[in-house]
């Protein structure tokens, strides 16, 4: 029900409704105590599942789904209960039609391939919609940039789906960075946790009964539809490694586990980076297996250079602090200092200094970051890979409280715009200089690697 108390302006005049625009992300709507909110999610199955395990506590208005009978998978039974619990909702195979039909949403949930973030999430943004957007944010650098500016103008609350950004552990290593108990950190090891991607080896098949391979390609060339094989296809997960579609394991996996190094060491606040790949070499359509990629990050305000490494598909480098015996395979990024090291596994869980006798040395440092709330809900019959996590509660809590999220876009469009200059490295093939204000490389290569011309039809959000 529309109720109205629903996106009414808050009953100000003048001058203070003008400064709650500005100071709040959406202090200027007022939602009662129990009200739900309207919900479009683009995806039904995989990771857009938790999108819509949310909506079913709120108002589910709309899904986009270009699988939607989803044969062998999950979508056709997701899509039953959503039409069992909210009968009037509507269901679309192109999530152009959905913001067509001008359905007054508060939030949009993307959880589509990388390839249709941008195009879903500038929609929604544009349409006054809050939105949650599956990581990395988008596909390539030139949309991290607009998808930040244009968040920050319309003033919304926004998050993208590194749901480590809210754990405590990664607080924990921003004070003990912050509160000098690594000393200067000057080197950063980071890895992929997995490999969903598939790497070429596909054949021609037929599009499955009632899909929507048109819109599953949306601004990405024309591609016949391919089988999956062992490892994935292109649909529906192989797509990650393939460079139209995915962004690689640097994309699956960077806005994770490079999550701290981001955080606590400020490379968000850098002004130039110097970026080179120092293997792997993508084929004509997909990223490579293995890779080595080194960010050389120079002093930010009172944080001095750091070198940011990325081992893709290999181990990293043992930590010379690291007790003999103790197995260092689930070490996911390791953090070289002055005075000491630090270690976290894969989404930046457990994070501990290493030695155990420095980690007791140490102690706690004091909290200094305030940590994100966990409800308690309780979702016994919710399997574990779609239960609601504290991150998708802080960012529907943002909405209701009018304040920022804490992985909004404006954090992590930076974070993936770090990350996607390493598969422009990758791409480019040399080393470049990249500056942040300009948004722009001293290299024609890599230049000409930071923009994708959309198909024709999905221009929206590019011209």
């Amino acid at each position: 029900m529309h109720t109205s108390t629903r996106r009414s302006f808050l009953r100000t005049t003048g001058a203070a409704a003008a400064s709650a625009l500005i100071v709040s992300p959406s202090a200027v709507w007022s939602y009662a105590a129990n009200e739900k909110l309207r919900f479009a999610c683009i995806g039904a199955g995989g990771m857009a599942h938790r999108g819509i395990m949310n909506a079913m506590s709120e108002h589910l208005v709309a899904v986009a789904e270009v699988d939607p009978e989803g044969v062998g998978r999950q979508q056709a039974e997701i899509l039953q209960n959503v039409k069992k619990e909210f009968p009037d909702s509507a269901v679309y195979t192109d999530y152009r039609r959905l913001f067509d039909a001008n359905h007054k949403l508060d939030v949009v949930w993307v959880g589509v391939p990388d390839h249709n973030h941008f195009g879903a999430a500038i929609r929604a943004l544009e349409a006054g919609a809050n939105v949650y957007c599956e990581k990395p944010l988008v596909h390539d650098v030139y949309e991290t940039r607009k998808i930040r500016e244009v968040a920050k103008a319309k003033n919304l609350v926004t998050q993208m789906g590194n749901q480590g950004h809210s754990s405590d552990s990664l607080r924990l290593l921003c004070e003990f960075v912050w509160q000098g108990s690594l000393g200067d950190v000057t080197e950063v090891h980071v890895k992929n946790s997995n490999d969903y991607a598939n790497y070429g080896g596909l054949s021609k098949a037929e599009v499955p009964k009632g899909m929507n391979w048109d819109a599953w390609l949306g601004p990405a060339p024309e591609h016949e539809y391919v089988a999956r094989s062992k490892g994935g296809g292109l649909h529906h997960i192989g797509w990650r490694g393939w460079l139209e579609y995915g962004t690689g394991m640097l994309g699956d996996w960077f806005c994770h586990n490079g999550d701290g190094a981001v955080w606590a060491l400020k490379l968000n606040e850098a002004e130039t980076v110097e970026v080179e790949a120092e293997s792997g070499k993508p084929t004509a359509e997909n990223y490579p297996k293995q890779a080595k990629v080194v960010w050389r990050f120079p002093k930010r305000g009172d944080v001095g250079p750091v070198t940011l490494r990325w081992f893709q598909n290999m181990a990293l480098p043992r930590p010379p602090a690291l007790e003999p015996g103790r197995e260092a395979k689930d070490l996911a990024s390791v953090y070289y200092g002055s005075k000491g090291m630090a270690v976290a596994g894969a989404w930046m869980d457990g994070v501990r200094l290493i030695p155990e006798s420095f980690q007791q040395q140490v102690g706690r440092p004091k909290e200094a970051l305030p940590r994100i709330r966990k409800s308690g809900k309780k979702y016994e019959n919710v399997s574990a890979r779609s239960r609601p996590l504290p991150h998708h509660e802080d960012f529907l809590d943002a909405i209701r409280e009018g304040r920022k999220s804490c992985a909004d876009f404006d954090y992590s469009a930076r974070l993936t715009e770090i990350m996607l200059l390493g598969n422009v490295a990758l791409r480019a093939g040399e080393k470049f200089t990249y500056d942040f204000r300009a948004g722009k490389c001293n290299s024609d290569k890599a230049n000409a690697l930071l923009r994708r011309d959309p198909r024709k039809g999905w221009e929206f959000g590019y011209v």
